[in-house]
């Protein structure tokens, strides 16, 4: 379950870290400004049709649409027409030779957290390691301390703190390919986190991470943290501000921990405002071995009937990590139409069982239903999209003892169509598809790697890299192009963030 990953196989970190007393990063204070604002270039001018040709492209859309020489026309911010080369169109502005790249669409990541406040003490030779608290079943009270500390640190930070370490940690996805982001929350504001999206030119679903308890060994009722009037005050603040906003990048989805981390109230209270504003909403759910035994124990109810009973288990629920229902549970998910989701690569690194200790993610996949793929949040860049597609592809077909459980377009479809209804974008993004709006990534596919494949796109999962996406359009706007974004200096986005996570370290505190 790495739900909030603050922290990924280094727990002890954050408490070291944010020690009371202890100063492990110096008094740095922010004795200068950062340079917000200087560095943004302007967005490309739209309205001319643009035509990218010579590529070879997969649609992921529900037919598995492929076109080995292909093209598309780009008029203002939506596709207008797509083909073979046979059909080349006559009517347009500008050409672009695609060089014969791969044409993907935008990579879609449902299920993220901005966590790059917190500092690294990892050390290069693994002496560092220790089990972590998602390992071996999960330590419930350990993980619950740990998110409900998580939901303070964004109101520690200042808004242009907050949007420095925003615009680093969100390009760093960007760059890999992610046009798309759900935040299911986040050490940082919401309010930073959604203008760093619209500065950089991408998409998120921005939250307020929910957790109001935690369930404390040999204790029947569980332990308030934080104030549950406080937290649903602040998703109502987010969807008026942040939801379907003019933009057209950012929407809203409140979130919560999960079932160890929320009262009755707070669950109420969320489903309340989704059903009012019909919004998606979020949650990790049945993640973990030792989570359902502790919710039982305190709430005489699994994880999932505590949703079930509190009318959550819909079609607007993305539900990450959910391996451990059970066989009423498991199709009762399918029956009330639950977006399930998971990160097939970053399990591994926390110690986790999700995809192989009960295999019902991959028997979902089996049995038709769209389980997105997301990488999950860290305090430094993890992998991104095309690293969740590896660990799905030879993540379930291992664990289903069969190749044909996840090939290499599923793969592709977990991180593009599946996410954009995993965030309630289906009908604008996804796949390459003439009326939605122009998504898309070209990879670098001309060295020795895909010289003897007839199949670039499982050469690419299997052998590539989120380093070998060379552009990214959204929207219509080329948002990064040659690796580089067309926006912001890369280098000064980065010293605004070091800046900035000089002077927060110094004034946040830590889980008790």
């Amino acid at each position: 379950m790495s739900c909030s990953c603050l922290t990924s196989s280094r727990f002890s970190a954050l408490t070291r870290a944010y020690s009371a007393g202890s100063e492990p990063f110096g008094s740095a204070q922010l004795t200068e400004p950062l340079n917000l604002h200087a560095v943004r270039k302007k967005p490309q001018p739209q309205g001319k049709r643009t035509l990218i040709h010579n590529v070879f492209i997969y649609t992921a859309d529900e037919a598995n649409t492929t076109i080995a020489n292909g093209w598309l026309l780009v008029h203002d911010k939506r596709i207008i027409a797509l083909g073979g080369v046979s059909q080349l169109p006559l009517d347009y502005d500008v050409s672009i030779d695609g060089q014969g790249k791969l044409m993907l669409p935008g990579l879609i990541n449902p299920h993220w957290h901005e966590s790059f406040v917190a500092p690294n003490f990892e050390s290069p030779d693994d002496s560092h390691l220790e089990p972590t608290p998602y390992s071996n079943g999960g330590d419930i009270q350990a993980l619950g301390s740990m998110f409900g500390f998580i939901s303070t640190v964004g109101d520690k930070l200042t808004l242009e703190e907050g949007l420095a370490i925003a615009r680093w940690s969100m390009w760093t996805q960007l760059r890999s390919g992610t046009t798309a982001l759900g935040d299911v929350g986040s050490a940082n504001k919401a309010d930073a986190m959604a203008l760093a999206a619209i500065d950089l030119g991408m998409r998120l679903r921005v939250s307020r991470w929910g957790s109001d308890i935690m369930l404390e060994a040999n204790k029947s009722t569980p332990t308030y943290i934080a104030d549950t009037a406080a937290q649903t005050a602040d998703w109502l603040a987010l969807i008026e501000t942040w939801n379907n906003h003019s933009s057209g990048l950012v929407g809203a989805m409140p979130s919560v921990m999960g079932a160890f981390g929320s009262s009755d109230k707070q669950l109420e209270a969320l489903a309340s405002i989704a059903q009012q504003y019909d919004v998606p909403y979020a949650t990790h759910l049945a993640p973990l071995k030792h989570e359902r035994l502790e919710v039982e124990r305190v709430f005489g109810r699994s994880p999932i009937a505590r949703f079930d009973d509190m009318g959550l288990l819909t079609n607007k629920l993305l539900a990450v990590h959910t391996a451990y229902a059970s066989d009423e549970e498991y199709q009762r998910l399918i029956t009330t139409g639950v977006n399930l989701c998971h990160s097939p690569a970053h399990y591994g690194m926390l110690g986790e069982a999700t995809i192989s200790e009960t295999g019902q993610l991959g028997r979902f996949l089996r049995d038709g239903v769209w389980v997105s793929s997301s990488t999950d949040g860290d305090i430094s860049f993890i992998g991104g999209m095309c690293e969740a597609m590896r660990g799905a592809h030879l993540g379930h077909n291992e664990a289903q003892n069969c190749n044909t459980a996840c090939p290499p377009t599923l793969a592709l479809k977990t991180a593009t169509l599946f996410g954009a209804k995993a965030l309630d974008w289906l009908s604008e993004i996804g796949s390459l598809e003439v009326g939605k709006q122009a998504d898309f990534i070209l990879v670098n596919n001309d060295d020795y790697r895909y010289k003897l494949s007839a199949h670039p796109l499982r050469t690419f999962i299997v052998t590539g890299s989120s380093h070998d996406v060379d552009s990214v359009m959204v929207a219509g706007d080329f948002v990064v192009k040659d690796g580089r974004s067309t926006r912001f200096d890369e280098d000064e986005l980065y010293q605004d963030y070091l800046k900035a996570v000089a002077a927060a370290r110094t004034r946040i505190g830590g889980p008790s």
